[in-house]
Parts: C-alpha cells; sequence; structure tokens
C-alpha cells in the first residue's frame, strides 16, 4: 500500500515480536492434557513446535500474523501516530509471509533476518473462546538494531514482557530506554511478569502508559508502594486494565474513568486485548481525551473479537476508527 508518514502528531517506535499466528480448535478435554494452563502461555521449542503441528494437524483452523507489539500498532497506525516497528524474522516462508501483511500497514518496518526459523505461536482455542498460547520464539528471540538509526525522532518505545525472552533482545530494548525515551508498557502473564519485575521496576520513571489484564494489574499493584490512583496523581501515568466482558477501567491523574464493552457473538478472542490498546494508544494520542479513548477502544474489540484474525486487515481498521469516531464524537 502506498505509504503515508506526514502530519503525524506522535512517534512511537515498536518493538518486540513479529510471530506466525497458527489457529487450532481444541476441546477442553484435549487441552486438558497440554502442560499449559487455560488462558494462559508458555513458551516451546522447535521440537515442541514441530510435535503439537504434527498431532494436531487436522484442527488447524487459521493462520495469520501474531505478536502483540505489531498487532497493536497496527491498530494504532490508523490515528495519527508515526509508527516504526523494530522486529526480527527468519529467512523461510513464513518471514515472506509476515513481511507481505506486514507491509500492507503504514508502519515503517526495521527487521534482523536471522538463521533461525521465523517465531510461531500455536493459538488453541477452545469451544468458549477462549485462547491458550504455545510460543516458539525463534528468530524473534534475536531483536537487534537491524538498520534503525534515527532515534532522535522517536517520542515514546513500545514493547511488552513476552518481547524480553532472550539476552539479546533485553540488551537491545535495555539500550533503546537508556536513552530516556518514555515508555509504553504492556504487561504479560503473571508468570512472565514475575521474571521480569526488575524491568518493571527499574523503567517505572520512564512509563508512560501501562497496560494488562485484571489478574496482571492487580500483580502489578501488590508489588507497588503506592496505589494506581495516587501513583497517577504523583507520575501522571496511564494505568489501563482491560477487563473481558466488564468493559476496561483507565486510571490518570487521580481519577478513575470506566467504559462498558459492547455485547457482541465472539468468534475468537485472539488479538482483542492488543486491539484495544492500539486502539488507545492512538486516539489517546491524538484527542488526550481519556474517557472517549477507552470507548472507541472498547468499540474496536468488539469489532475485533467477531474476527478470526489477531490483526484485523488496515481497511476493517479504518472502517472501525470511522464507526468508532462517529459513535463517540464529542
Amino acid at each position: 500500500m502506498s505509504k503515508d508518514y506526514s502530519n503525524k502528531n506522535v512517534s512511537i517506535l515498536n518493538v518486540g515480536n513479529v510471530l506466525v499466528d497458527i489457529e487450532i480448535t481444541i476441546s477442553d478435554d484435549d487441552l486438558s492434557n497440554l502442560p499449559i494452563k487455560k488462558g494462559g502461555a508458555i513458551e516451546i521449542n522447535i521440537i515442541q513446535l514441530d510435535k503439537y503441528l504434527n498431532i494436531y494437524q487436522d484442527q488447524i483452523t487459521n493462520k495469520y500474523l501474531g505478536g502483540s507489539i505489531f498487532t497493536t500498532a497496527a491498530t494504532s497506525s490508523v490515528f495519527e501516530i508515526d509508527n516504526s516497528f523494530l522486529g526480527s524474522v527468519g529467512k523461510d516462508s513464513n518471514s515472506k509471509y509476515l513481511i507481505d501483511t506486514m507491509n500492507s500497514y503504514p508502519i515503517k518496518t526495521y527487521l534482523n533476518v536471522d538463521l533461525q526459523q521465523t517465531g510461531c505461536c500455536l493459538i488453541f482455542l477452545t469451544p468458549d473462546k477462549e485462547r491458550t498460547m504455545a510460543a516458539c520464539p525463534g528468530a524473534s528471540s534475536q531483536l537487534t538494531l537491524a538498520n534503525f538509526e534515527n532515534l532522535e525522532s522517536i517520542d515514546f518505545i513500545f514493547t511488552d514482557l513476552y518481547s524480553l525472552n532472550s539476552d539479546i533482545n533485553k540488551e537491545t530494548i535495555s539500550y533503546l530506554l537508556s536513552t530516556n525515551k518514555n515508555l509504553i508498557l504492556s504487561l504479560s502473564d503473571i508468570s512472565v511478569m514475575i521474571k521480569h519485575i526488575d524491568f518493571i521496576k527499574k523503567y517505572s520513571d520512564q512509563t508512560s502508559i501501562i497496560a494488562g489484564n485484571e489478574s496482571e494489574m492487580k500483580f502489578l499493584q501488590q508489588h507497588m508502594s503506592s496505589s494506581f490512583i495516587d501513583s497517577s496523581l504523583e507520575t501522571n501515568k496511564v494505568y489501563l486494565t482491560t477487563m473481558g466482558a466488564k468493559g476496561s477501567e483507565v486510571i490518570h491523574d487521580g481519577k478513575l474513568y470506566k467504559s462498558h464493552s459492547i455485547q457482541t457473538e465472539i468468534a475468537s478472542l485472539n488479538g482483542a486485548g492488543d486491539t484495544f490498546l492500539g486502539a488507545f494508544i492512538g486516539n489517546y494520542f491524538q484527542s488526550r481525551d481519556i474517557q472517549q479513548s477507552a470507548d472507541i477502544a472498547n468499540y474496536f474489540s468488539h469489532c475485533s473479537i467477531q474476527r478470526y484474525e489477531a490483526c484485523l486487515d488496515f481497511t476493517s481498521l479504518l472502517e472501525t476508527k470511522n464507526a468508532a469516531k462517529a459513535a463517540f464524537s464529542i
């Protein structure tokens, strides 16, 4: 597509995993035989990946671009955001598929090409549409600066804890944050939070927006010396909590903003949180209106869960933005 990077308000460097998501329909009984808690996530190696792909080959229902960071960036790209993405892929057919898909969004991509195979995430989808994930990082764990040089023009670094899945990834992300750029941080499964709690604390002062689901944000609160309300007053942070069918809560400047979800038939919950965060980031930096941004983000999630793809195509995102803006205009 034609890239339009003009007239953008905020510049974000999105850093992290980009994966091929492979969706597998599975019964609750079969899922109980896997070493993954329902709704959770584990990391697997290439041998385990090949094993599961062989066992469930007849239950594969979809393949699409995955990775929370790019999915979030793709959504925010329909707002006035100058988005760049820094990641790593392999030199294989999956990387070609990912690159072709990534190029359909107005995002400048900087990719390291590694000898390992492109990362892959198995999305086990149970009848209730809950997702359980097994990720094989592959080349995504070899994050480098690639050919990215223009750090001075960046306002925010956006990443998540899943992307800290190797020493080289930690070093690259830590280097970027050593320049004192503002951080947007998406939390991950609690097991991953436990592993990287020192990272969360180290860059707390640089964090402008921190987002997670109810359990993740509750865990974060337990490791803080003050409440989200008090912290938001002292630091001007935005604390964003997604709550599934209950909607979302955002705390900023000592105030709590609630937004209700929109009930709809669910095809898949995969990517709903990332779509929510991308829409919130995009609209918030454009309008600085917390309530409107949360409402619009919930509308995006409403549209996302009606689709099987984790990342809506650019045309659908534009249509969703126009509909959401019309519904929640001030």
